[in-house]
């Protein structure tokens, strides 16, 4: 008769926990990350002894950071040691941190963090490994929150860690605390490694960890850990059902614009504030690729852009990254502030000008008594009839500059006109003009400066045409 297993109360947890967010399926196989430490240790040790009941295959997984020199070698050899007493294939990489953190210019916390993550799904995928598991803890969870909290970051960072990620990434032990892990530990006589930098208070999270939470147990709750795991776990359904009504809003008000996010501001300003946030953040989410970095400052420094009066407003993001308001439009991306490209062409009539910059071609045509049906209603988008008598041989097409008058000192700026068009400040500041002298006679989408318009029957004409070129649309 098969002898059952008897499981231990943490091992109980985990199975428990593992079944309620539906961590694993029967058969999957997994890459087990660990670092040598208790948490990693005592993951590894459970998922081992549960692994027959789940029909689950293990893979090891340990990357060595290569900044603890001979005590890193050490944890890498001891993880390799108990891989294989264990039984279990183990794959590991040495990384030179430092040199990734200069590269990437991340402090070393988060180039460790990414580099772990880029090992484990190289490692994971190299084995079709379906999920792979990482040992966060309860005081891991609480550490995150608390963080999160201090440096602002919403709803979603009070969330905490996601017990599972992305449906690839799972936390068994996120449940369990630390303290239950080392007692887990000890009383099978497991071995584990410590890792010295965990005591640096160089680092936020070690403050946190050895100096915040104890404060706070011991004044405030001894049951602080639990506490924040319930609240995160409240918050985290909360924000699940919000984020997938803003995800919806997103789709339905977001413009297709290429590696960028243009929603109308009208429409985010009519919204409840905590779903403008959301909408928000997705849109980042969607252009970045994740809010690493983006806090509650900037989520309402965008805001800001919505209101009334902010067209031409822009503010800075992490990373490169803007946001700035253009007319009814909130556009979020990399370089989304314009960088103004001069030029400047002579046409003369008749003649053929192409600005390469703006993608249009002009055209200059000398007509002797143009008939009355020379220009039809709407042709002053893209055509105009000018008087010869009043033109220069050579006209000059360029970009819009500051103090722009159509038809020349004293009249109409050519700003009010554009913004007066709803023209963006892109389009503004790359819509080829035709001027002469100091003065604006023409954009294409206007009629001409009255001074300078020609009458069909009245003698000589000359007839400019504007066309995009092919490749510009």
């Amino acid at each position: 008769m098969k002898k059952r297993m008897r499981y231990t109360p943490l091992e109980l947890r985990v199975l428990t926990t593992m079944e309620k967010h539906s961590m694993l399926q029967p058969g999957e196989h997994v890459l087990v990350a660990s670092s040598g430490g208790a948490d990693s240790m005592a993951m590894l040790t459970c998922l081992h002894r549960l692994a027959p009941r789940l029909n689950l295959r293990l893979t090891v997984g340990h990357l060595n950071h290569g900044i603890r020199g001979e005590e890193g070698d050490e944890d890498e050899a001891f993880v390799r040691t108990a891989s294989s007493g264990l039984g279990l294939p183990f794959l590991s990489e040495r990384a030179d941190l430092r040199a990734y953190a200069a590269a990437s210019g991340e402090n070393l916390e988060e180039a460790a963090r990414q580099a772990r993550y880029r090992f484990l799904e190289q490692a994971a995928a190299g084995v079709d490994a379906g999920k792979i598991a990482t040992g966060h803890t309860l005081n891991d969870q609480a550490e995150t929150i608390l963080l999160r909290l201090l440096r602002g970051s919403g709803p979603e960072g009070f969330a905490g860690i996601r017990p599972v990620l992305d449906n690839r990434i799972i936390r068994p032990m996120i449940e369990c605390s630390r303290a239950e892990i080392v007692e887990y530990l000890s009383g099978r006589g497991i071995l584990f490694r410590e890792d010295s930098s965990n005591r640096d208070l160089r680092y936020q999270r070690n403050r946190v960890r050895h100096e915040l939470i104890p404060y706070l147990e011991r004044h405030f709750n001894p049951r602080l850990l639990q506490v924040l795991e319930r609240e995160a776990g409240i918050t985290s359904e909360t924000h699940a059902f919000l984020e997938n009504l803003a995800r919806s809003e997103y789709r339905r008000l977001s413009h297709p614009v290429p590696d960028r996010a243009s929603l109308p501001a009208p429409a985010l300003r009519s919204m409840h504030v905590a779903l403008r946030r959301e909408v928000v953040r997705e849109a980042l989410r969607q252009t970045l690729g994740s809010l690493r970095g983006i806090g509650t400052v900037h989520i309402d420094g965008i805001l800001k852009l919505c209101e009334p009066g902010k067209s031409g407003r822009w503010t800075e993001l992490p990373g490169g990254f803007r946001a700035r308001r253009e007319l009814d439009n909130l556009v979020l991306g990399f370089d989304v502030r314009p960088e103004r490209v001069e030029y400047s062409y002579e046409l003369a009539w008749p003649g053929i000008c192409t600005i390469p910059e703006a993608g249009v071609e002009f055209s200059a045509t000398l007509l002797e008594s143009p008939p009355s049906e020379a220009m039809r209603p709407g042709d002053e988008c893209v055509r105009a009839l000018l008087d010869p008598a009043a033109l220069p041989p050579l006209l000059i097409l360029r970009p819009r500059r500051p103090g722009d008058r159509y038809g020349g000192r004293g009249h109409r700026r050519v700003k009010k006109m554009l913004l007066a068009a709803r023209l963006s400040i892109s389009e503004r500041d790359m819509n080829p003009l035709v001027t002469a002298g100091d003065a604006v006679i023409w954009i294409p989408g206007f009629p001409p400066a009255k001074f300078f318009v020609g009458k069909p029957g009245s003698g000589r004409c000359v007839l400019l045409e504007a066309r995009r070129l092919p490749e510009s649309g």
